[in-house]
């Protein structure tokens, strides 16, 4: 069946989802952004490569991609958004194999098949595979790095990691990550192999790991050799960039006015949320873990409720876009909730605490070199952006969800599919049914994530 899977899960996902695509393809020319990259991605498709609009803020990876319709004489935008579509059918393939791999043979191919399509499905990002965002293709290629960087194959995983970097320029953090968890990883590896079967095991943040590696130059030169051979197809791509950022001044090409890099620390909190939310699976299974956690630290728990309130006091940053632009749901939940009420901010604390339990939880059984190289990167990734985006969201959310505790499939996996088709079900149709107008567009604007 493990082969039947991999032919069922992305033919059934596009043929699923492709009458909602053509109804969602008829509703408007351009959606949102579009109207950035649609005559960006028409330009490259036709190979006008002198053709650049200022205002697109990533790399050409996305309009690159478009080159694929060119032999087949089919650059129109829905052949654009049918790229988006195609990925999405890859994703769900991907998903499966990483997430069979982590589940490291709990439940079976089945219930790794329920988790990809789960996934897949996930609101935010089941939408935006309608459309010519970079999201989709975008975490196509994470995935597709993070894949081969699982098996140790670092020079195809290098490969699609530059292809991510080229999607979106902060999928840098995810090499980086991995690169990260590599180097860890040999470190411990390597001295494992000195140590005598009855020595205690060895652990990232323990004291013997550090004072082997100092006691012995010849382990250390070791440890540099293993590093060197597994991690150089990373730093091709690490260096390069950092020193495009020297050169460049920001991560952000074109145009850099709405897209200052800002401390942002309550956009972890923000995070921690989603995942809590959307992650139903690993809410309910943490849900006793994570209470039993914060009654045993009940006074740190205070603190660092108190902690998150006076970050969300002094760095809670308001984006422009988030107040002006109605047709997202982002609006809607700032201006009638954490804008109205000037007490709602800081009655999230609590709720904040318990989301980021959850997330610690849900993540206690991985090595202590995801454990340290994680956060870290969602720290990265997060907390210099100013503005509250779900998008950005999409893929730490599937890193954390992919690796989360490997358990029995049960009434907690279905409620998860289950609520996440329902509010597509609600998605799609305020999508599809609710329109507005703009003084300054003619076609009627619509609401997505």
């Amino acid at each position: 069946m493990q082969g039947s899977w991999k032919v069922v899960l992305p033919v059934g996902f596009v043929l699923y989802s492709l009458p909602l695509f053509l109804r969602v393809n008829g509703t408007a020319e351009y959606i949102i952004d579009e109207e950035f990259h649609i005559p960006q991605g028409l330009a490259f498709c036709r190979k006008q490569f002198d053709v650049w609009d200022s205002k697109i803020t990533t790399f050409p990876g996305l309009y690159l991609l478009a080159l694929v319709l060119h032999p087949f004489n089919y650059c129109t935008v829905t052949g654009l958004r049918l790229l988006s579509l195609i990925g999405a059918g890859i994703n769900i393939l991907l998903l499966y194999k990483i997430r069979r791999r982590t589940l490291a043979g709990t439940g079976g191919n089945a219930y790794a098949a329920h988790e990809a399509i789960t996934m897949s499905v996930l609101p935010p990002l089941y939408f935006f595979s309608h459309l010519y965002y970079t999201d989709t293709l975008a975490l196509t290629m994470v995935l597709l790095f993070y894949n081969y960087w699982q098996q140790e194959a670092h020079l195809p995983a290098s490969v699609f990691g530059a292809a991510s970097v080229l999607m979106r320029q902060t999928n840098i953090v995810w090499v980086c990550m991995c690169c990260g968890i590599t180097i860890l990883d040999t470190l411990v590896q390597q001295c494992a192999r000195t140590t005598t079967a009855s020595s205690q095991p060895i652990r990232l943040f323990g004291s013997e790991l550090w004072l082997q590696l100092l006691s012995s130059p010849q382990l250390i030169c070791n440890c540099i050799l293993r590093i060197m051979a597994k991690c150089c197809f990373y730093g091709s791509i690490i260096l390069p960039f950092i020193g495009f950022i020297c050169i460049n001044g920001s991560i952000v090409v074109g145009d850099k006015s709405a897209h200052e890099a800002t401390l942002h620390l309550p956009q972890l909190f923000y995070f921690a949320t989603f995942a809590a939310g959307f992650g139903i699976s690993n809410t309910v299974r943490q849900l006793r873990p994570a209470l039993a956690l914060l009654r045993r630290h009940i006074v740190l728990a205070l603190l660092i409720t108190l902690l998150i309130a006076s970050v969300v006091h002094f760095n809670t940053v308001v984006h422009p876009y988030l107040l002006a632009d109605n047709r997202h749901y982002t609006f809607y939940i700032w201006s009638r909730l954490y804008g109205r009420y000037w007490w709602f901010r800081y009655a999230m604390a609590p709720l904040y605490l318990f989301a980021l339990a959850l997330l610690c939880c849900g993540l206690r059984h991985m090595p202590d070199s995801f454990k340290l190289m994680f956060p870290l990167s969602l720290l990265l990734v997060l907390c210099f952006q100013r503005l509250l985006e779900l998008r950005y969201f999409l893929v730490p959310y599937i890193i954390f969800r992919l690796n989360t505790r490997p358990a029995r499939k049960g009434f907690a996996e279905w409620l998860e599919l289950g609520a996440h088709l329902l509010l597509n079900v609600v998605t799609f149709y305020v999508y599809l049914t609710k329109e507005f107008y703009w003084k300054n567009y003619r076609t009627p604007q619509r609401i997505i994530w």
